[in-house]
């Protein structure tokens, strides 16, 4: 569901719920709203910012009943105040009375087309099968206000990797950004699902590729310096004990100025992802997106050390964590970072 919608009187709808908001996606539309105040100046005098687990109904709807200050309209933004009444309402058998009198009193206010402030509520979880969202003894809960126009439901959740390509590319197209296929799945692989980021690579990139369409060539060139991709391509070389593809990985990542601290940090952390991917899979089965959601990590990283991890048995993984933290140790007490990695390199690379 989403927003959007109008009144009868042809103004926007005033009250709105954005659920498990990407944090990006969220000061987005924020921003649009208070842009929508008019003057900057007026409009931080019309804001008001409540920290919904220590206010109540009354205290909201004092807020949303105040008269604006040289302005049309006061915008409010309630954070996590549903998910905290929710939890005070209790079960059906032993019901919280005042609880359910404050719910009743919101609700009931979130139908009243009278209200003429922009209330927002923001709620990084809401269980749908409860009192708030389905409503109880006839009163209508969040969905039904929805359906009836009172409430636009926003869910402006972090795409998931499977979702990924399909929002660069939707936001390139949206932007004007002409791109190649390959290159979007590319910067999807490279940068995650940081929205942010994605957005000010893809403005760094349309500069970059002026007229034409991004290209793969160009994404390497210009993101590739900060992502995991290449650190993958070291630790796949280690895995396979090819000791020259090796060398040519990290001394990519030394083009890039990647940091050896950061090298060992990022190398550290694939081979852990490895062991937990491998523990994992040597009990159950699954893709990529099964076991990612089993041990905690994101699909790419672990696609790569299902294929990378079948090249070690669990005990070699625990003794190259072990080695790593040697090298950590040896990296902080005086050893030359670069030729400890160049030494690190070499000894994962040897046959065993």
């Amino acid at each position: 569901m989403t927003g959007g919608l109008a009144s009868e009187n042809g103004s926007a709808l005033t009250n709105y719920l954005f659920l498990a908001p990407d944090e990006f996606l969220l000061a987005k539309r924020l921003t649009q709203l208070k842009q929508a105040l008019g003057d900057p100046e007026m409009a931080s005098l019309n804001l008001a910012e409540i920290d919904g687990g220590r206010s109540n109904a009354t205290d909201i709807l004092y807020h949303a009943g105040a008269m604006p200050f040289l302005a049309d309209r006061r915008l409010i933004i309630v954070r996590g105040y549903l998910n905290s009444l929710e939890s005070r309402l209790g079960t059906a058998r032993s019901p919280n009375k005042t609880a359910q009198a404050e719910a009743r009193q919101i609700l009931e206010s979130l139908a009243d087309t009278g209200l003429s402030n922009d209330l927002v509520f923001i709620e990084d979880k809401l269980d749908k099968r409860r009192a708030i969202w389905r409503g109880f003894d006839g009163l209508a809960g969040l969905d039904q206000l929805s359906n009836n126009g009172h409430l636009a439901i926003e869910e402006l959740n972090t795409p998931d990797a499977r979702a990924l390509p399909a929002w660069i590319a939707n936001t390139a197209r949206r932007d004007g950004i002409k791109i190649d296929g390959r290159a979007v799945q590319m910067l999807a692989t490279y940068v995650g699902a940081d929205l942010r980021r994605l957005t000010l690579e893809l403005d760094k990139l349309r500069a970059y590729a002026a007229d034409r369409a991004i290209t793969p060539d160009d994404v390497q060139r210009l993101v590739s310096d900060t992502s995991e991709a290449l650190i993958w391509d070291l630790t796949d070389a280690i895995g396979q004990r090819d000791g020259r593809k090796a060398m040519r990985a990290l001394y990519a990542l030394r083009r890039n100025d990647a940091n050896p601290f950061y090298l060992l940090t990022m190398i550290t952390r694939q081979y852990r992802i490895m062991l937990k991917v491998k523990d994992e899979t040597t009990r159950t089965s699954g893709n990529e997106y099964d076991i990612a959601g089993r041990v905690g990590e994101s699909p790419f990283p672990v696609k790569k050390a299902m294929a990378q991890s079948r090249n070690y048995a669990i005990p070699q993984l625990e003794g190259i964590l072990d080695r790593l933290l040697s090298s950590d140790f040896a990296m902080k007490t005086g050893a030359d970072p670069n030729t400890e990695i160049d030494i690190l390199v070499a000894e994962l690379t040897q046959s065993r």
